[in-house]
């Protein structure tokens, strides 16, 4: 089977809109029935080229020189040229995958044509309008749409302010992370970095300004830093990562603060002063449901102190200990006041607890001594007005019945005169 091509020659105003170069026929001879038939109106067909045009890569007489690779054929037609025996010169010559520019790069036009997402990209973050004008005609209306909705989710972070002011407060290991100021038009979202364990998020999309990250700092004996972000309302996957703000480094068992040991018994009997309390809880719980208690965790690194003193007087004593429970000497016959207090004696800082509740006994303790001077006071003018109210008013009651009596008389006199 062979194929039959008809050359037919063009005119020089299209040769120059196209660009072409026009060659002389010299194509004279074809077979017969299956040459190329006259083109209506033009002259007689141009002769085939001669073996040394093939070699030197001459186009056919009286056809325009493409400026580009010709466009693939189907694979039926690519069939037929085989069986026809079409000359080499007539066929597509591969071309070599254009390589895409690599991002951050620079894009140029060619880059921009040869790959669609680059150009995408550069026509979102470009910032003169030359550019842009350049992309939207080489870059595939898809990648430029791609680009329009991711836009809006990587653009404005750089305008986000940042958590300011961060600052960690912790009592028996509930830990809350603070910060200012408050959000307007965004939120916050928080993250624990550990040295050893994984990144936890809290308060997701918060706008707040603190946090509860106590079930984030489970190993308390780790340094944490928290991450505040600050992010948009819509954002949910962003390739761009949000602005953020690192706290200080904190680690619970170091810098937690003691809380109030809870005074459950005290008792003086004689010369001897008898208190038992009981450790402050944690958040933290056993697999059993028991809340974890300040001694479970520090365990022998935890003692407490027992500060008393005699009642109405300012010298302090103190005692320690590693137990729930004190017993001390004291004066018989006076008394005394007390609280108690935890210790961390390892710790650099942060050693003192907060100071339980203050506490006295009341041995031998007279009426003045038990309620104060104050109420004394106050019970003797309440007890002197009531006297007073109990002398002057049957007086006043008095004065005002023998007065009207009087005022009676009188009246009585005047109608017996008319």
């Amino acid at each position: 089977m062979k194929l039959a091509i008809q050359w037919c020659p063009v005119s020089p105003e299209f040769q120059e809109e196209k660009g072409g170069v026009v060659e002389g026929p010299d194509d004279t001879s074809q077979a017969e029935g299956h040459g190329p038939q006259a083109c209506p109106g033009a002259p007689s067909r141009p002769a085939r080229p001669a073996p040394g045009d093939a070699v030197a890569g001459l186009h056919p007489a009286g056809h325009v020189r493409p400026s580009g690779p010709l466009p693939p054929f189907p694979r039926r037609s690519r069939a037929v040229f085989a069986q026809s025996g079409m000359p080499e010169r007539f066929r597509r010559a591969p071309s070599p995958r254009p390589r895409c520019a690599a991002p951050g790069r620079g894009l140029g036009p060619a880059s921009a044509r040869r790959c669609p997402i680059y150009a995408a990209a550069a026509a979102v973050s470009g910032s003169s309008l030359s550019a842009l004008s350049m992309l939207r005609a080489a870059v595939p209306p898809r990648a430029l749409l791609l680009g329009a909705l991711l836009w809006p989710l990587a653009a404005g972070y750089e305008d986000l302010p940042t958590a300011v002011n961060i600052t960690w407060s912790s009592i028996n290991f509930k830990t809350i992370l603070q910060w200012q100021p408050r959000p307007s038009g965004y939120f916050y979202t928080v993250e624990i970095h550990g040295q050893t364990s994984d990144v936890r998020r809290k308060c997701i999309l918060t706008s707040e300004t603190e946090c509860d990250v106590t079930d984030a700092l489970r190993n308390v004996k780790e340094t944490y830093t928290a991450h505040i972000l600050s992010v948009k309302p819509a954002e949910t996957d962003n390739f761009e990562e949000p602005p953020f703000e690192v706290s200080e480094k904190f680690t619970p068992y170091s810098q937690t603060v003691i809380g109030k040991p809870e005074i459950k018994d005290y008792s003086q009997k004689g010369s001897k002063l008898n208190v038992v309390f009981k450790d402050p809880l944690t958040p933290y719980i056993f697999p059993n449901g028991s809340f974890m208690s300040i001694q479970d965790i520090f365990q022998h690194d935890l003692e407490y102190k027992l500060y008393y003193w005699k009642d109405q007087s300012s010298g302090k004593k103190d005692v320690t200990t590693k137990s729930h429970n004190f017993e001390v000497s004291v004066d018989s016959g006076k008394n005394y006041c007390f609280y108690v207090q935890g210790i961390i004696p390892s710790r650099r800082e942060n050693r003192n607890g907060q100071e339980s509740r203050v506490l006295c006994t009341s041995v031998g303790r007279n009426i003045l001594d038990e309620y104060g001077t104050e109420v004394f006071i106050i019970l003797a003018v309440i007890a002197v007005a009531v006297i007073t109210l109990a002398i002057v008013l049957p007086v006043v009651l008095c004065k005002r019945k023998k007065a009207k009596r009087a005022r009676a008389e009188r009246e009585k006199e005047l109608l017996n005169g008319i």
